[in-house]
């Protein structure tokens, strides 16, 4: 049973400074901050309260007497005296993070947090009150240029909190629950033993589409904890595999029903084989003839075939509605289930088909993987280990020490891998969300060597994708150290760190049902999705931390590396 209290009193035993809350008006700073003030038994003050008493004269006065630059002055000055009071809660004017001195005085001082909210939420709220920047225009026009100017600024807090049809009490929750991951990230080692969290949260941090993540142990026993207000009383869609239904879903469902209009409920088989067009027809029919609407909600509770399977549904029907990621594997949880992508695949190529499209929430219930294979575990581990040799070679050290008791079930271990790859791969997909830039691709360090494994192998359970990504991995780092990168010792580190915890290492280790030849690979090589007109490209390691993409990388070296491995 997760319990907010235990929250509460570690975000009091570790933080020393105050919390800073700023946004746009009407997200409920001030409501919000009050709830936390008295929940933490620290001071609350409003900057905007502050100002008026300081000078005699409401906020619209001073507007339309002095203008808003005077204003933010008096903003500025404010907030300074308010941040030498020690731990407390602070709500500050929707424009004052955009002054550079007050923001950086915040950020230095403060733990400075970001709370958004959807514009149609900020209009509803802000339809009465003192608002002297709505007093001409049109208010939601005026609220959505203020926020597309001001994002920005406000990306810069320490931790962004998405109210998505909250009561002020579940977003006093949430915001703890994330306050609660900040701290627990940066945390030292010996404090992340001592200071275990019952539950953390995060934001994925997308310009249209933010959606929180939940890790915790018990979450889906417990929903009035994740699932908005908002998306309460609708009907639901569950899809399930077999392999979880029973060890999982069935109690979901109970759960669920006392908060939902209607649940309905489709099992499917397990494996790469369900992420088919004729599954995925199944399941829209499925959808349709029991009454889907546009405000219904997709919750996909199992492993990364369902939520690709579940999200691409979701994101297709009736033009796209809304979708609940619940990962009950390892693998799902640290990879697909957080950054939106969703996809089938076709006869030659895995996931060729597919969109991108956010969940509105992510849910990790640790306890899921308590029943888990070892083999489960294990390919999930892959994914975790990728994140640090991409862009933390501390991390990967860290797993060096640690990854023996995670794949034990330590649960401390276990929490911290999860929060660490979830955490990455957030602050990637933010940066890159459609894979524009480059760096999301970084992620694919690896697949394409295992995707091609994957193909040939037939999505049949012989190699799991996991496994298919040791093996790309292994292979990426010898392309990387043959392309004069990556040094040999550091290749030596990632085989020897992957083997020594009886992950697959070599294309010998798969055992295809069939013969497989290295055609057959650099056939199915050509069809990743990385690949442009200049040919094969891949993600190379300059060194442990540091990953870059490698474009016209010569055939016959390829060539040469999957030889070695077979």
């Amino acid at each position: 049973m997760i319990e907010i209290e235990h929250c509460q009193e570690d975000v009091k035993t570790l933080l020393d400074r105050p919390i800073v809350l700023v946004g746009i008006m009407g997200v409920g700073k001030t409501t919000v901050g009050r709830l936390l003030a008295s929940r933490l038994g620290w001071s609350f003050y409003d900057t905007d309260d502050e100002i008026v008493r300081l000078v005699g004269k409401s906020i619209s006065d001073i507007f339309s007497e002095d203008g808003e630059p005077a204003f933010r002055e008096l903003e500025r000055t404010t907030i300074k005296h308010l941040l030498s009071q020690g731990p407390c809660i602070i709500s500050s004017g929707g424009g004052g993070f955009t002054v550079p001195e007050t923001t950086q005085a915040i950020k230095e001082r403060s733990l400075a947090l970001w709370m958004d909210a959807p514009i149609h939420l900020l209009v509803d709220r802000t339809k009465s009150g003192d608002r002297p920047l709505l007093k001409h225009g049109n208010p939601e026009d005026v609220l959505q240029n203020l926020l597309d100017r001001r994002r920005v600024y406000y990306a810069q807090a320490h931790v962004h909190v998405l109210d998505d049809g909250l009561t002020p009490e579940e977003m006093a929750n949430r915001v703890l629950l994330q306050i609660r991951e900040y701290l627990y990230d940066r945390a030292s080692d010996q404090e992340k033993e001592s200071f275990v969290p019952d539950a953390m949260c995060m934001t994925v941090t997308v310009t249209d589409r933010s959606y929180p993540i939940f890790i915790g142990s018990g979450l889906i026993k417990q929903p009035e904890l994740w699932l908005a207000h908002e998306l309460q009383g609708r009907d639901a869609f569950i899809i399930t595999d077999y392999n979880v239904r029973e060890r999982i879903t069935d109690s979901f469902v109970k759960t669920l029903k006392p908060l939902m209009k209607s649940v309905s409920m489709m099992e499917l088989a397990p494996g790469e084989q369900t992420k088919s067009f004729e599954r995925y027809q199944a399941v829209l029919e499925w959808m349709i003839d029991n009454g889907v609407k546009r405000d219904s909600v997709v919750f996909a509770v199992g492993g990364g075939v369902i939520g690709d399977l579940a999200g691409f549904a979701a994101a297709t029907i009736m033009r796209g509605v809304d979708f609940i990621q619940v990962p009950t594997t390892l693998l799902s949880q640290v990879d697909s289930s957080v950054g939106g992508k969703a996809a089938i695949n076709s006869k030659s190529a895995k996931n060729i088909v597919g969109t991108f499209y956010q969940p509105r929430t992510v849910v990790i219930d640790l306890d899921t993987l308590m029943t888990l294979p070892r083999r489960e575990w294990l390919s999930g581990y892959a994914e975790i280990v990728k994140y640090g040799l991409i862009g933390d070679e501390a991390f990967f050290e860290w797993l060096g020490e640690n990854g023996a008791l995670m794949l034990d079930g330590n649960l401390s271990q276990t929490m911290r891998a999860i929060e660490t790859g979830c955490h990455k791969k957030a602050e990637i997909v933010a940066n890159d969300e459609k894979e524009k830039s480059g760096e999301r691709a970084l992620l694919n360090f690896g697949h394409t060597f295992a995707h091609a494994l994957e193909a040939n192998a037939g999505y049949d359970g012989t190699l799991l994708h996991g496994e298919a990504v040791s093996i790309g991995m292994v292979l990426a780092a010898r392309l990387s150290q043959r392309l004069g990168y990556l040094a040999q010792d550091d290749v030596d580190k990632i085989y020897n760190h992957l083997h020594s915890l009886g992950l697959k290492t070599e294309i010998r280790d798969v055992g295809f049902k069939t013969p497989v030849t290295v055609d057959d690979l650099i056939s199915a090589m050509k069809k990743d999705k990385k690949t442009d007109v200049h040919g094969l490209k891949f993600v190379i390691l300059k060194r442990i931390g540091d990953a870059d993409l490698e474009s016209s990388v010569d055939e016959a070296l390829v060539v040469s590396i999957l030889e070695g491995s077979m």
